[in-house]
């Protein structure tokens, strides 16, 4: 909760001070030093991509300068206590119509994965339900006629969920139920690089038999 708490934070400081950067690499700047004044250091190393950059799965040039009429991806998280963050969130200053339908579509997808996510389901039954639910709002943003696995993977090509914990993408068995304690993100995405849009919201998740907790929900989607 800790190191969630304070990707949050930093998350936030750097959507509300967006225009005083001018390059990808200014933000990661910002980041490194919030986390060295607050005895953090990076779960990873962060993934800041403005435009078709965003379209790139762990994109780490970062030294794009900014453009606010494009998405600007940041997929970051700190590290406390020797326990990881992973979240990612999507700024996107002067919106155009069509980013902001690509964005309520990720955002429906991530309701979609947040309610099928349960102790008792099978990662890969977790994964088809929500790669099938992409598919379905691909079609509705045109990009897709039919909804075969590899028609979406165009646009989504990474799982939903990865177990998080002492790192990263931690430890767990795919091939197992998912289990009430485990924490896991959720993190669906829409890639459309001829368009220049890349859009990927993630939280982090602890299971339980009362209903999951989304550790990262007080942070704008």
């Amino acid at each position: 909760k800790k190191a969630i708490f304070h990707t949050g934070e930093m998350l936030t400081k750097i959507s509300n001070d967006f225009s005083n950067y001018k390059n990808e690499k200014d933000i990661e700047a910002e980041l490194t030093y919030y986390g060295f004044k607050n005895n953090l250091s990076n779960a990873f190393s962060p993934t800041i991509a403005n435009g078709k950059n965003a379209c790139i799965l762990h994109y780490q040039s970062k030294d794009s300068d900014i453009d606010e009429s494009l998405v600007t991806l940041i997929d970051m998280g700190y590290s406390y206590n020797n326990y990881c963050a992973d979240i990612t969130r999507c700024i996107i200053k002067k919106p155009t119509k069509r980013q902001l339908e690509v964005h309520a579509a990720v955002i429906e997808i991530s309701d979609f994965a947040h309610q099928i996510l349960k102790p008792g389901i099978m990662p890969r039954d977790y994964e088809i339900k929500v790669a099938k639910f992409i598919g379905e709002k691909l079609k509705q943003l045109g990009l897709i006629k039919d909804l075969d696995f590899g028609s979406i993977r165009k646009y989504y090509p990474h799982r939903a969920s990865h177990f998080l914990g002492i790192d990263t993408h931690d430890d767990g068995d795919y091939e197992k139920p998912f289990r009430a304690g485990a924490v896991v993100t959720v993190e669906p995405g829409i890639y459309i690089e001829n368009e220049k849009i890349g859009i990927r919201i993630e939280d982090d998740v602890l299971l339980t038999d009362n209903g999951n907790v989304n550790l990262s929900k007080s942070l704008s989607r």
